[in-house]
């Protein structure tokens, strides 16, 4: 009886500190929501790779992300694509990303990204690389950026 009880016990544990972990993807941190933290799969040979996620402020203050810090990672950046007629323009921003009250900052693909330069490792599709988002007003947390093939245009 007594094992079975430690046995369920542990059981129940689990299945309430999973949630957080392995089911969501989304992370909060007062105010703020960090939605779908993804990275994509560099290809074979290069040493950098692009990040996005989405971030929700819904306080009455503004908040920028300044700093993310990584193991995986020697450096990072934030920067943003833009189109200037054919031609394709990268900007590195050194201020760090505003997030404003009320709003949501989406960081995708061909727009406003994360660069994860000198990468340490290899990435493997399908698992996750933690790092540490630091905001100004808000504080850090620790989030898992799962690791995503490139999606191909048909």
């Amino acid at each position: 009886m007594r094992k079975i009880t430690f046995k369920y016990l542990l059981i129940t544990i689990c299945f309430f500190l999973t949630p957080n972990f392995a089911f969501s993807h989304d992370y909060y941190l007062g105010q703020l929501t960090i939605d779908h933290p993804y990275l994509i799969l560099p290809m074979p040979g290069m040493k950098s790779a692009s990040g996005y996620l989405i971030i929700k402020n819904k306080g009455n203050k503004s908040d920028f992300l300044y700093e993310i810090e990584t193991l995986f990672s020697e450096k990072v950046e934030f920067h943003e694509m833009s189109m200037d007629g054919n031609i394709m323009k990268m900007k590195k921003i050194n201020d760090g990303i505003e997030i404003p009250p009320g709003k949501e900052v989406i960081l995708k693909p061909g727009g406003l990204h994360i660069m994860f330069k000198n990468l340490n490792k290899n990435l493997v599709v399908g698992e996750k690389e933690k790092a540490i988002l630091k905001f100004k007003k808000t504080g850090k947390i620790i989030v898992n950026f799962e690791i995503q093939q490139k999606k191909h245009s048909h």
